[in-house]
């Protein structure tokens, strides 16, 4: 939890243990499907009926795909293709406002 321990003091509280406690049920209760809890995604009363989908296109990841594509990264060795990383950056001049999608005044 992020408290210095000093020589002879337990490395782990029991408030530390709760907490893992709590996190490892909270996991075990969280669809790793959807990532919402399993009592709402499967609950079958209300079933396919409670949701919606919301779409969205990310650029960025799509120019990455492009880029790994191009450079036939799934031709590569494995200890290459490993080591190969791809992050999108901004093009001159089409930076962003720091602030801009903060809903700032």
């Amino acid at each position: 939890m992020g408290r210095a321990v000093a020589p002879g003091e337990p490395v782990f509280l029991p408030e530390d243990t709760a907490a893992a406690i709590a996190l490892a049920e909270e996991e075990a209760d969280t669809c790793s499907s959807c990532g919402l809890p399993k009592a709402w995604c499967r609950d079958n009363e209300a079933g396919r009926n409670r949701f919606d989908v919301a779409e969205s296109f990310c650029w960025a990841t799509y120019r990455v795909g492009l880029r790994q594509e191009k450079q036939g990264k799934e031709k590569m060795p494995e200890a290459q293709r490993r080591a190969y990383q791809v992050s999108p950056r901004f093009r001159k001049g089409y930076e962003p406002e720091v602030t801009a999608g903060l809903d700032l005044d």
